[in-house]
């Protein structure tokens, strides 16, 4: 638009000075509003979204109640006698625009080095199961806070972590036991070969 006109015809007509205010208010308001159109979202990031986790500690090591003489089929469930077992889910989000196509998810507990994980090789919304088994060294009680500790790696980096803190329950172990024939005895054992007939010469 070209202005010269307008200072040359000075001073200004009202009309026009309203016009040139209209005009500027219009342009700025549209670069507010249109100019970070053509800016790239940021992208998102991996991130451990939930857990639904539980430590549990069985210090009682026992066999099952079983007949004398007897051979028996059993299966346990529960936490083993001197082991503490972490059980659960663990919930992380991997955006479909990562460039990280398989993270491990990794559960450990402060008090000892080991880790157990597991591998993820999809995008989205994750459910980890979390099913770890660990023997008892005696470093926590039924009642202590134990420090779970949660990471998500890629190709040895890092890219969430998280931290929680959960009280140690009471675990225990049942035995569903199926009876099966009798043990074979020794004497059963002897009982069933001949005895060779010798002569003496």
């Amino acid at each position: 638009m070209n202005v010269l006109p307008w200072l040359l015809d000075w001073p200004p007509h009202p009309l026009t000075v309203v016009f040139v205010l209209l005009l500027t208010v219009f342009s700025a308001g549209t670069l507010l509003l249109f100019g970070g159109v053509t800016d790239e979202a940021p992208t998102q990031k991996v991130s451990i979204e939930a857990t639904d986790v539980t430590v549990r500690l069985n210090d009682d090591f026992r066999y099952p109640d079983l007949e004398n003489g007897t051979v028996h089929t059993c299966l346990s469930s529960g936490t083993p006698g001197d082991h503490l077992s972490v059980l659960g889910d663990v919930i992380v989000e991997i955006p479909h625009d990562t460039d990280e196509r398989s993270v491990l998810v990794g559960v450990s507990l402060a008090h000892t080095e080991e880790t157990t994980a597991m591998a993820v090789d999809e995008t989205g919304t994750q459910t980890v199961d979390v099913f770890w088994l660990l023997e008892d060294d005696e470093t926590l009680s039924v009642g202590d806070t134990a420090e779970l500790q949660i990471h998500v790696r890629s190709d040895g980096e890092t890219l969430a972590d998280a931290t929680r803190e959960l009280t140690v329950q009471n675990g225990s172990v049942s035995y569903d036991c199926d009876r099966s024939l009798p043990a074979p005895t020794r004497t059963g054992s002897l009982a069933s070969v001949p005895t060779p007939n010798v002569q003496a010469t």
